[in-house]
């Protein structure tokens, strides 16, 4: 009866097999239709509609497909910001710990913020405007250079008398 168990796991592997078929929208990574819905839907990214509960899934459903067309030059970093957006989801005004939570995950995704910012200027030429907290660019190094006074300028001239 070894042959029956064997089965089942094969069954079992085929139905899980096609359940995750069934999930592949076939949505795959894009760059250039992630630039052009960038561009299409730039307020949507700059000021997400959340007015109500139908808009805030609408936005989060199309955070989750830029997701999936995200290049991977930046792909885990969108998902850092759906992350981030998920989470604010959840806030309930007025609990401390609710609203210390969100405000920890937006300060932590901040650099991926400032990534895909970036690649979406350099490479769709679509400036997003973004506030962070901490600053994102490496500040240039600051270079101060100081001179000594020669000392034999300032001494008087010996007198040999």
């Amino acid at each position: 009866m070894i042959g029956r168990p064997l089965a089942t796991t094969f069954a079992a592997l085929a139905l899980l097999g096609s359940l995750a078929a069934c999930g592949d929208d076939g949505v795959r990574s894009d760059a250039e239709r992630f630039c052009g819905e960038a561009i299409a839907q730039r307020d949507t990214i700059v000021a997400p509609p959340l007015g109500d509960e139908a808009e805030l899934e609408a936005t989060l459903d199309f955070y989750r497909l830029m997701g999936q067309l995200a290049p991977i030059a930046i792909a885990e970093e969108w998902d850092d910001l759906v992350v981030s957006l998920e989470t604010a989801a959840t806030v309930v005004p007025g609990d401390p710990e609710s609203e210390q939570l969100v405000a920890m995950t937006a300060y932590a995704t901040e650099p991926s913020a400032f990534k895909v910012k970036q690649w979406l200027d350099e490479n769709c030429g679509l400036d997003i405007p973004i506030t962070t907290i901490a600053p994102q660019e490496p500040s240039p190094a600051q270079v101060t250079t100081t001179t000594v006074a020669d000392d034999d300028e300032d001494e008087e001239p010996a007198d040999d008398e």
